[in-house]
């Protein structure tokens, strides 16, 4: 049982005990991998990459991956005063000890988080200083498509998904075990799509999967005790995109557009589901709308999981059809965000960003008559050709949601230029430019109701800076360590302070980075093969200045040079009999003629557990119910809760034996000792059912107290009821208990029925 400073801020981040998470034997191990995400647990317990690797990667037999997240600040202080290092998750073990650490960059506020891990881990951060038996640190995920300022960081460096290369790399290092470091480090390297600094080449492949049917997807994903930002079951239904908008990183870093078959994107439903009992999964994908069995998945979804919500993240405008959204009215609510990118048809035109604005427009009325009052969109601003005209058109843009009725949010950001992408030799405005431009869209839609939400500009300057790095930033990247930056993606940890700082010390100007590039002079990251050329980024470049567009990979052929296979299936046409009749009202006519069903359960809360939140822990035991088999009634037509009933919620840190939780099911379901036996399966170490009965929990809820456990006498505190050699005890009943808790006199706090209490 781990013991957590009392004082820190959600303690359950760093306790490693959730449903689904992996434990081995060490004497079954040879390689110990930490696989970590450079943020903190509730962002990177998000990421269906995370998910992704550590399942592939516990595959490997020899292999155990555990997870590492960047601590919050309150934990690295604490840290850093006790001088205890940071560790995994699983079995708490530093990063030090481990044989493979492994990151994935997918933000440049994140570069920071990496070299304060390994610090904090007790791993040195310059590659070059690593001897011995020090871990080999590999590097991955989209920063990596330039790696040049990242090279004294990294062992090894991986361009491109990780999904087949990865055991690859782990069984390497488990066959070579015993070998010295830089022996490991060379053979690595040999592997395509490797690139080390130790063995440097001129010229690293891109990795990428062909065939999304063959790959594999996690389905065992560790459920959160902190929820996350995202805590859903990730359903990948698509990688890459085939719309080739000429900004987006993505868009040209996961080339090929390919599809998981209707077949492949059910089984993973089922088996996540089973595991999981998420009540929403979300299909990720970088324009779900696109995908052509769309309608086929929200259809089953529907008619296999009652209850059971479906969110799709940004949307291609005029890509999903009145079939889906009628469908999706018909089913628990999400939200819709679409991708506007840029308020005029001319300049969405120069970005290759074809969309039809009154398609959505001419969805509205359905969308408000199926539940839908707010919709969110994304602008950008600070393209180079973009005029006063162009960013007040947003206000006519909008005038037809808010005449139809609709709340609007829009996200604004600023343009930041991306390797890789037909306008990565672009200038990227000023701050002064960007901010007015902002201001402008903001002024523009005053008194229209609609809420604007925008960037910090000089957030969007660093991560351009970052962007388009080379190796003469990476002192800068060690001056940032020195100043113990941090967290930056986070409002109160950034300062711009520390790069103008190091900018004007070392008389280097921001513009060399955040300014334009000649097209026809060598870029840091062109020793990425990304299997297009650059030749194809400067004809999309000239297309640009002109305002012509491209054909979507959807639709046609854009002539990149990477020779994809066309789609598996053309898309649905939106015909009037694809559109669903509700099947709702005669579900809601059978629950209500069926007996509704009490059972309530006594389970107990202990040891790491204790950590989680009342709530955290209320979620977790419902979805081990819902993948056990119960079928818990809900309450609610747009955002169903279940109907639940729970004791008073207990303070984090305290332990318990005497919790209760109710549940209503139909009066078909039958419950029984099996039934507990897999519920406590698919629940985290510390938390167990004891006991059921059918009914209510007024019919189980007994009188409880506290006991009390203390290393020494407790001066001015409540009787002392027992003494074990140097343990002392004492009862407590009433209020007040979080408070003898933050006091910290006791070491232990469990609640108890008091009927039980002789027993102890």
């Amino acid at each position: 049982m781990i013991k957590i400073p009392r004082s820190i801020l959600r303690p359950a981040r760093y306790i490693g005990c959730e449903p689904n998470h992996v434990k081995k034997d060490l004497n079954g191990v040879r390689v110990r991998f930490a696989l970590c995400y450079p943020d903190i647990y509730e962002i990177g317990m998000s990421y269906y990459g995370l998910f992704l690797l550590y399942e592939i990667a516990n595959n490997v037999e020899g292999v155990w991956c555990e997870r590492c997240f960047a601590p919050w600040a309150d934990m690295e202080e604490y840290l850093r005063r006790s001088g205890a290092a940071l560790g995994t998750l699983e079995s708490k073990a530093p990063l030090h000890a481990m044989d493979v650490i492994g990151f994935s960059l997918t933000y440049e506020l994140n570069v920071t988080n990496v070299l304060n891990m390994l610090a904090l881990g007790g791993v040195k951060i310059r590659a070059e200083e690593r001897k011995g038996k020090d871990p080999i640190v590999i590097g991955g995920g989209p920063l990596m498509l330039n790696p040049k300022p990242y090279e004294t960081f990294f062992d090894i460096i991986v361009a491109g998904e990780g999904d087949e290369i990865l055991p690859s790399l782990l069984a390497m290092v488990r066959d070579m075990k015993g070998e010295p470091r830089d022996k490991v480090i060379a053979e690595l390297a040999g592997l395509e799509g490797v690139h080390s600094p130790f063995s440097p080449s001129p010229e690293v492949k891109r990795l990428f999967v062909r065939d999304l049917d063959k790959a594999y997807h996690p389905v065992r994903p560790p459920i959160p005790t902190v929820d996350s930002v995202h805590n859903r079951l990730n359903i990948e239904i698509s990688r890459g995109c085939g719309n080739g908008c000429r900004f987006c990183l993505a868009g040209f870093g996961y080339r090929p557009y390919r599809e998981r078959s209707f077949e492949a994107v059910r089984a993973a439903i089922d088996e996540g589901l089973r595991h999981t009992g998420y009540e929403e999964i979300s299909l990720l994908s970088l324009s779900s709308g696109d995908y052509p069995f769309l309608f086929d998945v929200l259809e089953y979804a529907k008619s296999n999981y009652r209850g059971l919500s479906v969110s799709l993240p940004s949307l291609k405008i005029g890509s999903i059809g009145n079939a889906e959204i009628s469908l999706m009215g018909q089913m628990a609510r999400t939200g819709f965000t679409f991708a506007l990118e840029a308020p005029t048809a001319a300049l969405r035109s120069r970005l290759n960003k074809d969309i039809d604005v009154e398609s959505l427009v001419a969805q509205l009325p359905q969308l408000k008559a199926l539940g839908w009052r707010r919709l969110k969109l994304y602008l950008m601003v600070g393209f180079p050709w973009e005029n006063e005209d162009d960013l007040l058109a947003i206000r006519d843009v909008i005038a037809p949601f808010r005449s139809a009725g609709m709340d609007v949010n829009l996200s604004v950001s600023p343009f930041t230029p991306k390797p890789h992408t037909p306008f990565q030799w672009l200038p990227m405005d000023d701050e002064n430019t960007l901010t007015e431009k902002i201001m402008l869209v903001k002024d523009a839609l005053k008194k229209t109701g609609v809420r604007v939400r925008y960037r910090d500009t000089s957030v969007s300057v660093v991560e351009g800076i970052v962007a388009r790095a080379d190796e003469h930033l990476t002192p800068l990247f060690e001056h940032l360590h020195a100043q113990g930056v941090r967290l930056e993606a986070w409002r109160e940890f950034f300062s711009f302070e520390p790069y103008r700082q190091w900018f004007n010390e070392n008389s280097a100007d921001m513009k060399t980075y955040t300014g334009g590039r000649d097209t026809t002079g060598k870029l840091p990251w062109d020793m990425v093969d990304m299997g297009f050329g650059g030749t194809f980024l400067a004809g999309e470049m000239e297309k640009a200045e002109s305002g012509e567009m491209t054909v979507a990979c959807l639709a046609g052929c854009a002539s990149c040079g990477l020779l994809c296979s066309s789609r598996q299936k053309e898309p649905r046409q939106d015909t009037p009999d694809r559109v669903i009749v509700s099947g709702d009202a005669a579900l809601l006519a059978a629950d209500a003629a069926e007996t509704p069903k009490k059972f309530t359960f006594r389970y107990g809360k202990y040891g790491d557990a204790r950590y989680i939140g009342h709530l955290d822990t209320m979620n977790i035991i419902v979805r081990a119910m819902k993948a056990s088999g119960i079928g818990i009634r809900t309450r609610g037509k747009y955002h169903p809760l279940p109907k639940i009933a729970l004791t008073d919620a207990l303070p984090v840190g305290v332990e318990s034996c005497s919790e209760f939780i109710e549940i209503e099911t139909g009066d078909s379901m039958v419950v029984d000792a099996s039934t507990v036996r897999k519920i406590n399966e698919r629940l985290p170490s510390g938390i167990k059912i004891y006991e059921f009965i059918e009914g209510s929990l007024k019919n189980m809820v007994k009188e409880y107290l506290f006991l009390l456990s203390a290393d020494a006498p407790v001066e001015d505190g409540p009787p002392l009821w027992r003494r074990e050699k140097d343990r002392f005890f004492y009862l407590w009943r009433g209020k007040g208990v979080k408070q003898l808790w933050v006091e910290g006199r006791f070491t232990r706090i469990i609640k108890v029925e008091s009927r039980r209490i002789h027993g102890f």
